[in-house]
């Protein structure tokens, strides 16, 4: 009796110790790929060789880029940086691969960065916000999705793995705006 009791308690010990590491690999996986994809799309923007043949391609969408005036909002813009890949092999001719959606959108004097991570099958597996001078919005967040569920949110600094119900909230708000930049993406290299 005495071992069957200490059998079971190291079997839910090592099955909590597991669980516990699991979002801690994903994480550092995803981290991994985020500063591989966030180094290309550096080069992409910034490097006129990468820019031309490296591994990903960029397109840009600006709304109000002229920085016009909007009724009861002031200056208001957004601009879009699509970074994908593809088209490496003869089966798969054109680059239709979204790897990392860069949006930065400017309100009155409120300004907020966004990025959005996918995997090679189109999920989103991470998501980075900063904003500035907005009162109401965290200074950064960061989410991280596993397999479409969010698995660890970073809240200026504060990490939670057991995610709250406006956690859940936000990474499933989080996830929808990722579809809908996925849509746009496939409409523009779909013209």
């Amino acid at each position: 009796m005495k071992n069957q009791i200490v059998f079971v308690s190291f079997f839910l010990f090592a099955v909590l110790t597991v669980s516990a590491q699991s979002p801690n690999k994903a994480v550092e996986s995803i981290r991994k790929a985020y500063s591989d994809a966030a180094e290309k799309a550096r080069l992409a923007e910034t490097d006129d060789e990468q820019g031309e043949i490296g591994e990903f391609v960029m397109n840009e969408l600006a709304i109000n880029s002229r920085g016009h005036q909007w009724r009861a909002v002031g200056i208001y813009g957004q601009k879009f940086k699509f970074f994908y890949k593809g088209g490496n092999s003869e089966e798969h001719h054109y680059p239709d691969e979204l790897v990392l959606v860069k949006a930065v959108r400017s309100v009155s004097n409120r300004k907020y960065a966004e990025e959005y991570l996918f995997d090679g099958l189109g999920r989103l597996i991470f998501y980075f916000q900063k904003a500035e001078d907005d009162e109401m919005t965290p200074a950064e967040s960061r989410i991280y999705y596993d397999a479409g569920r969010a698995i660890r949110v970073i809240i200026d600094g504060r990490t939670r793995d057991k995610l709250s119900a406006a956690d859940l909230k936000k990474a499933r708000e989080v996830h929808a705006a990722a579809v809908k930049l996925r849509d746009v993406f496939n409409r523009t290299i779909n013209l």
